[in-house]
Formats: structure tokens, sequence, C-alpha cells
């Protein structure tokens, strides 16, 4: 197919450039409507792909001869699957990039020792001076270097040796005076591009780009397997305080000066049980774990941030409409109530319950509930036409708006759970979770409750989280697109180019009838037409095609702004 790219001055400069590869990709000029456009060739190919899909999700094989399959497995063909099975199509390799799959290891493991333990007196297990390490499979490990070598990578001062040795070699670094080598100032070391200036320099932007496409690549589980402790050195910069000044009365008290990371959670052994369990305090069940971590997402370039990686969770993602009274998709990912863009929990529990007929909770942003799906994140409907929950014994439950006075059916607590949460990261004092009640570790926590304060300040109380807090966070393929507001920013430019390519692909089918020929419009909607009516609003478009074709764009989009400006 040929290939034509002129590219769009405005979005090249928030973006890098775009490209659709295999598609006629042009710009429509320079103001606000500029944008990748599809043509109707672009739309058939396009079309063959989903109706492959299609075939598959209706019970047919993806590889083979007839019209539907894919003959060489080395052709791309076909629409991506929410967690990336069958991105290879090689025989026994259908989960290779995809979900949840263990991280293949390349080379030999090394377990390093630690620092003696020196952290909290009377830590469970972990007396004062005994010696930890990373070949620990519960517990505290401490140990600085983590905090010691970020500190040095970031630190511009004179009293690094390195960046002595970038300023000295890099035109334009302002040398700093030796003569106040007790508060050294940072060097200022220009940016360069790393290719002679054939690039523009890196900016925030960049950055901000490089975390959205980390979080594209892997999500470690973490929880059931220790923590990391990082004490501070006596000259970190957290430690002096707001003033920046060490020996203050606002330095951070001693007991505080420390970092926690969550080991990731391994594999577990013969046992079936990863970690230990404190209630049982004569077995180790994290004695025979296998420490290996397992990848949430699918390490693709294929947009999973916006996706998401499991099917049950994109269901929750996408926008639907009522249609003779069950819901179908409109092709949209779900858009805030507000000025548009990204939904927030709020929204997406909101139409859970009034489309989906599913009540969720505020403790279920933790872990997605499993529906019935297919493949590519559509879920199949009940005997009334909403969603079903997946429950033991492969036995399913039916949504219904109507329970629970209009606000959907409870999830049973014998549900079966995706794994994958709708927030990973949340604002601390909005986190629902569990809380040592009673002080005796020996003894289950028991869950918060929603806090009585109006509004998102803290309470301060162990037993509560905030829930004004947690409506507000956003909801992303990924669940940890609240970390900052820049990575929210890059989430909201995908968000938003998904819904504005459904209305384009809408506009090219459109097109296509002033010839008379309907044929091609009615493979984009539910009920063939004839003539187009009156009111175009009364069409009722395939929600499905349109999702998967906009993805389609998007993804493209996504992988030249990775491949073409990001990593070259």
């Amino acid at each position: 197919m040929k290939r034509t790219i002129r590219r769009s001055r405005r979005l090249r400069a928030a973006l890098g450039g775009v490209l659709g590869a295999g598609l006629l990709v042009s710009s429509v000029g320079v103001n606000e409507a500029e944008a990748i456009t599809f043509i109707k060739s672009d739309l058939d190919f396009m079309l063959q792909q989903i109706k492959i899909s299609e075939a598959h999700a209706a019970g047919g094989s993806l590889t083979g001869n007839g019209p539907l399959q894919i003959a060489n497995p080395l052709l791309m063909y076909g629409v991506r699957t929410v967690d990336g099975t069958y991105n290879n199509l090689q025989p026994g390799q259908s989960h290779f990039g995809a979900a949840d799959q263990a991280f293949p290891r390349q080379t030999t493991a090394l377990f390093r020792s630690a620092e003696d333990f020196s952290m909290f007196p009377g830590a469970p297990g972990q007396p004062i001076g005994t010696p930890t390490g990373y070949t620990q499979k519960k517990g505290y490990v401490q140990d600085s270097q983590p905090r010691v070598i970020s500190n040095l990578v970031v630190d511009a001062s004179s009293g690094n040796p390195a960046a002595v040795a970038a300023a000295d070699q890099t035109p334009g670094a302002v040398p700093v005076p030796d003569s106040f080598p007790e508060n050294p100032d940072p060097y200022f070391i220009p940016n360069r591009a790393t290719d002679a200036g054939l690039s523009a320099p890196y900016n925030s932007w960049f950055t901000f780009f490089g975390q959205f496409f980390d979080h594209g690549l892997d999500l470690v589980n973490k929880g059931k397997s220790g923590t990391v402790l990082v004490p501070l050195q006596a000259d970190d910069p957290l430690i002096k305080g707001k003033d920046g000044i060490a020996g203050n009365a606002d330095d951070l008290p001693p007991h505080l000066r420390f970092m926690a990371l969550t080991r990731a959670t391994n594999q577990p052994g013969l046992d079936g049980v990863v970690g230990d369990n404190p209630g049982t305090p004569l077995v180790d069940e994290s004695d025979d774990d296998i420490q290996n971590a397992t990848n949430q997402t699918t390490p693709f370039v294929d947009q999973n941030q916006t996706y998401t990686s499991h099917p049950s969770h994109q269901v929750f993602h996408r926008e639907y409409t009522l249609n003779a009274g069950a819901p179908v998709a409109t092709g949209r990912l779900l858009d805030g109530l507000v000025g548009g863009g990204l939904a927030n929990w709020e929204e997406v529990k909101a139409q859970a319950a009034t489309m989906l007929g599913i009540r969720l909770s505020d403790f279920d942003v933790l872990n997605v509930p499993k529906l019935a799906t297919d493949e590519y994140g559509r879920f199949l409907r009940g005997t009334n036409g909403f969603a079903q929950i997946a429950l033991p014994g492969g036995l399913f439950l039916e949504g219904d708006p109507a329970a629970n006075g209009g606000l959907g059916i409870d999830i049973p607590p014998n549900a079966l759970r995706t794994g994958h949460a709708f927030l990973d990261d949340i604002a601390h004092h909005a986190a629902p979770g569990t809380f040592d009640h009673d002080n005796d570790p020996t003894t289950p926590k028991v869950a918060q409750t929603a806090d009585t304060l109006a509004g998102t300040a803290d309470d301060n109380l162990p037993g509560t989280y905030d829930d004004e807090l947690l409506n507000l966070h956003f909801v992303t393929g990924d669940g940890r697109g609240n970390e900052n507001i820049g990575l929210t920013t890059v989430h909201h430019v995908f968000h938003s180019e998904h819904n504005r390519l459904v209305a384009h692909v809408k506009d090219v089918v459109l097109a296509t009838v002033t010839t008379g020929d309907f044929t091609f419009l009615n493979e984009w909607l539910v009920m063939d037409v004839s003539a187009l009516p009156a009111d175009l609003d009364t069409l009722v478009w395939d929600g499905e095609r349109l999702f998967q074709a906009a993805k389609f764009g998007t993804e493209m989009q996504y992988q030249h702004l990775v491949f073409e400006e990001f990593a070259r």
C-alpha cells in the first residue's frame, strides 16, 4: 500500500510527528482541526482485520487458509487482543508478549547481600543487627544504596566528579568557583541532543512521554514478598526540611529518615501460597516461593496504557449508550463529564451502574472484577443484555441497573478477579485498604471505611479513607496514570485522539455514499440502510467496529512516536 506522509506542524511540535504505518496519512492544514486522516482504502484494510478478529472471537481459529484466517504466522493481520495473546502466532508462542506472564530471565539471577538491620527495634522476625539481603523472601531488606545512586545521578554540583567531568566536556557549561566548596552551586550543563544536533534537545515533555512509554512495557506485581527499607544518608536533601539547611528545627525527624519500597511479588512454590501467613507462626509459607515476578502489562508497544491489558478491564473504560434498553458500545472511550478527556473513578462507577448494571465499590478500585468477555474487550451479554460477572465453576451473574435502587447489583464476595487494578497510584489518604485495629499482627486486619469529613482533607484516622478524593482520580488504561500531572496529560492526549478518530471514521464512511452505494456504510452499521435518514444521529453505528478502527489508528501513531521520535 502506498505510504504518503505529510507531517502536521502543530502535532509534530507537540508529540514529535505521527505516521500511520501502511496507511495514507495526511494533514488537513495548520488550524485546530490539524490531525492525521484516513481514506476509504485505509478503512477497507482495517475492516478486513476487524473481521478476522470477529471470526476468531466467535470461536474460529486465527490461523488457517480460510478467508478470515491468517495463513502465514509472520503476517500482521487481525487486530490485537487486549491481553496480548496471539501477538505471536508461531506454534507454542501464543503467550509471548502477553500480559500476566512471568518475566523471562535471560541471565543467572544474582541476589546480593544488603545491610544489617537497624531500623525498627522489635520488628517481627527481624532483630536489630541481623543481616539482610535480597535472598530473603519476606520481611525487611535494609539497603541505602538505591538512594545514594539516585542522588549521585541528579547531583550537578562541583562536589560530584561526574558532574565536573560532564561540564568540562560540554560547550556552554558554567564552571563553579572553588571558593565555596562547602555549598557548591550546581553546574549549568546545557541540554544537547545525542546525535550531534540532528534532533532537537529533549525536554520535560520527552521525560513524561518516556514515563508513559515505560508504563506500556511492564508493571510488576508487588506486595507479598517483603519490603526494602532505604535509610537516608546524613547529607540527603530530604533531611534538610523546607529551608534546605541542615541542622534546623524543620529537619526530618530521625525516626522518619528512610524510604520504603515494596518488593516484587514472587511466584508461588509447591504449596501454592505466596508469602508468609502471619496466622501460622510455626510454618513459613514463603520458604518455597520462586523469586521471579509477573508482568501485568503486555510488553509490546501496543498502547495498553490507553486500552488496558485485560479485556474485563477494558469493558469498564469504554463508553456505552442504551439501545432498546440494552447497553451498546459507542466506539468511544468513556469521557469525563466536565470538559471531556479522561473519566474519573466516580464517573467509571456511575457508568458501570447505569449501563452494565454492576455496582462497583471503592475497594474494587484495587482489583477489577472478571467479566464474561471476548478476547478483544467486548462484554458477552446475559439474557437481558447486560454484562456478566464471572463466578467460580464457570457460572455468571448478570448485571441489573435497577438493583439496589438503581445502583446495580453488588459484586459477590466469591466473584473472580483479574488481578489488575483500576488505580495503582492513589493519594495516600484516599487509598481504601485495611488497618491493624488491635496492634496484633497475628489477627486479620479490618477494612477501612469512607471518612465522614466533607471534601478532600485528611481526617488522619487510620481506619478511614477519603472517598471524595478517591473519586477525583483519573482512570486510565494503566493504573499509574495519576503519578504526576505530566503523565496524566500524555494519557489525556491519546484518550482524546481515540475519540476524535471515532468521529473521523464515521465521516469517512459517510462520505462514501455520495455515489449512491450504501454497501460500505452498512458494514459499519448495526442495521442496514438503503438511504441516509434526514437526521444522521438516528443511524445505529456498530460501536465495536468503530472502537477497533480508532484503536488501530491510535496504536500506529503511538508506535511511530516511539520508534521514529522518542527512541531515536
